[in-house]
């Protein structure tokens, strides 16, 4: 089982796809995680309040969302 520490966590201003800018403000947070490739846009402005560990445990999420019974 693959752990939120093994994904590969990457900034970006511009869309992972399509290479289009962020919008004024914003990054793009990148995970990589084997052979998936997932990301979120965020304020720039918070990522100055977060460490790798905790973008790298948001990615996770978006990467193995849990199924709820």
């Amino acid at each position: 089982m693959s752990k939120y520490k093994d994904i590969v966590v990457t900034l970006s201003k511009k869309h992972p796809e399509t290479g289009d800018a962020v919008q004024a403000g914003h990054t793009y947070v990148i995970g990589v995680l084997g052979h998936k490739k997932k990301w979120y846009e965020i304020d720039s402005q918070s990522l100055n309040e977060l460490s790798n560990e905790d973008l790298q445990k948001e990615l996770f999420k978006i990467l193995h969302p849990q199924t709820h019974h």
